[in-house]
C-alpha cells in the first residue's frame, strides 16, 4: 500500500506483530463440541495418501481429547509451521485458511500437543501451546519446537492431544458427537475413503428415513454445479428438520438448509443432501457466502427446480388426536362387524406389515392385525376407547372419532395419518 507523502508529513516504518492474545481469541468463534473436532478430522482427511482409506481415532473423555490418524504426516517445516495463524499450502482440500487447528484446539482445551511424523524419517516432531505460558512468556519469534529421534521408519500420521478441556463432557454430548460425525463425514464413509473410529465405536454414515424414492439432482449455473439427491419425509416432532445437508468437496457445510425451499413445509417434507461447487464458504466453514453472486445463483436455480415438487397435501378427515405420530401407509378397512372366526380371521389376515387399519372402532381380536399396522383410524371413540389405548401401547399413531373414516376411505388407498394433530391427508 503506497501512501504519498505530503509537505507537513512524516513516513515512519511500525511494528504490526499481532498481540498475543490473538491466538487465544481465535478459538472463541462460537464453535460447539461437533464443529471444532470436525476441524481437527478436515485436517487428517486432507493428509491421507493418495487412493487409499484414512483411519481416524478420535477419543473424547472429561478430561482429555485425541484424534489420531495414519496419514502423511508433516514434515520438519510443515510441522513448525503448524501454529502459524493463516498459514496453509493447502489448495482444493477442506482446510484452506490455516485458522482450522488452532481455532478448534483453543477452543476445546487450554493446552494441546501436535505430535507429527512421516514414513522414511526416524524423526518425530513435536509442538506444544499452553494458553497460560503464551500468555505470560509467549514470543511470536522464539516459539519452542522438538525434534524426537529415533522414530520407526514405517510410520506416519499425526496426533493432536488437548487438555486442560473447557467444555464440560457427558454422556448425552458424547451421543450427539457421534451422531453428527456420521452425518458430517457420511460421503467420506460411504465411498470408503475414511474410517472413523470413536472411543472405539466406528461411525457409520446417517442414513436419513424416507418415503418412496431417492430423486438425483444434477444442475449446473454458470460454474457452479449442483449434485445430490432429495426426497419426502414425514414431519417428525420438529417442524423444522428438514431440508437439506449441504456439502463442499464432501464435507458438510449446512444442516438442515432451506436453500431454495418453501421454509413452511408441514406434513410431507423434502429432505435430502447436496453438493455444492463453485459457491465460498466462510473461514470456519459453517455456512455458505449467502452475499456472493454465486450463491444467489444457486439459491434461484434450486428454487425454480423445487417449486412445483414441493407438497401441497389434501386433508380427507380430523378426529381426535389419540396416538401421537406421523406414518404414511395402505388403507385397509377391517369389518369390525364380521360374523364367524372364519369371517374374522379373513378380516385381519388382510392387514400388513406396516398397513393403517381403517375400522369403525377396533376390538379385541384385532391385536394380531394391530401388531403388524402403521397406525389406527376409526369412526367412533375418543382418547380412552379401546383403540386409543392399544395404539399407545403400541407406539403407532391413532385418530380416533373421525365419524366417517369407513365411508370415506377406500380400501388400498395410500393415506398419511397424523396423529399429532388428529389429520387424515391424502398421500
Amino acid at each position: 500500500m503506497k501512501h504519498k507523502i505530503q509537505k507537513n508529513e512524516t513516513k515512519k516504518l511500525i511494528d504490526i506483530t499481532p498481540h498475543k492474545s490473538l491466538l487465544l481469541k481465535v478459538g472463541q468463534t462460537g464453535y460447539n463440541l461437533q464443529e471444532a473436532i470436525s476441524e481437527l478430522v478436515d485436517n487428517s482427511i486432507d493428509a491421507r495418501f493418495p487412493n487409499k482409506k484414512i483411519n481416524i481415532d478420535l477419543k473424547v473423555s472429561s478430561d482429555v481429547i485425541q484424534i489420531s490418524d495414519d496419514g502423511i504426516g508433516m514434515n520438519e517445516e510443515t510441522a513448525a509451521k503448524s501454529i502459524r495463524l493463516g498459514f496453509s499450502n493447502k489448495k482444493g482440500q477442506l482446510g484452506e485458511f490455516g485458522l482450522g487447528l488452532k481455532t478448534a484446539s483453543t477452543f476445546l482445551g487450554h493446552h494441546f500437543t501436535i505430535v507429527t511424523s512421516q514414513k522414511e524419517s526416524t524423526d518425530e516432531f513435536v509442538v506444544t501451546y499452553d494458553e497460560d505460558e503464551w500468555m505470560t512468556d509467549g514470543d511470536w519469534n522464539k516459539y519452542p519446537f522438538t525434534i524426537r529421534h529415533g522414530r520407526e521408519k514405517s510410520f506416519s500420521g499425526t496426533t493432536v492431544i488437548i487438555e486442560k478441556l473447557k467444555i464440560d463432557i457427558n454422556q448425552n454430548i458424547l451421543e450427539r458427537l457421534q451422531q453428527e460425525l456420521s452425518v458430517r463425514f457420511g460421503p467420506f464413509i460411504k465411498n470408503k475413503i475414511l474410517n472413523l473410529t470413536i472411543n472405539g465405536k466406528l461411525a457409520e454414515a446417517f442414513e436419513p428415513k424416507i418415503i418412496g424414492k431417492r430423486n438425483k439432482i444434477n444442475l449446473k449455473v454458470g460454474k457452479q454445479a449442483i449434485t445430490g439427491w432429495w426426497g419426502y419425509q414425514l414431519r417428525g416432532l420438529n417442524r423444522d428438520y428438514f431440508g437439506f445437508n449441504t456439502f463442499r468437496r464432501g464435507r458438510l457445510v449446512t444442516t438442515y438448509d432451506k436453500i431454495g425451499l418453501n421454509p413452511n413445509q408441514e406434513i410431507k417434507q423434502i429432505i435430502g443432501e447436496l453438493e455444492i461447487s463453485g459457491v465460498p464458504i466462510s473461514h470456519d466453514k459453517k455456512n455458505w457466502q449467502k452475499g456472493t453472486s454465486s450463491y444467489k445463483a444457486v439459491y434461484e436455480a434450486l428454487r425454480k427446480y423445487f417449486v412445483d415438487k414441493e407438497p401441497r397435501l389434501k386433508k380427507i378427515l380430523s378426529g381426535f388426536c389419540a396416538s401421537a405420530g406421523i406414518v404414511e401407509g395402505v388403507a385397509r378397512q377391517v369389518n369390525m362387524f364380521s360374523h364367524g372366526i372364519k369371517h374374522m380371521e379373513q378380516e385381519i389376515a388382510k392387514v400388513n406389515k406396516g398397513d393403517i387399519i381403517v375400522t369403525a372402532m377396533t376390538r379385541p381380536h384385532f391385536l394380531l392385525a394391530i401388531r403388524r399396522a402403521g397406525a389406527i383410524v376409526t369412526d367412533l371413540g375418543g382418547n380412552l376407547c379401546h383403540a386409543a389405548i392399544v395404539a399407545r401401547e403400541f407406539n403407532i399413531p391413532a385418530v380416533v372419532g373421525t365419524q366417517s373414516a369407513t365411508s370415506v376411505i377406500q380400501d388400498g388407498q395410500r393415506i398419511i395419518v397424523d396423529g399429532n394433530d388428529g389429520i387424515i391427508y391424502e398421500a
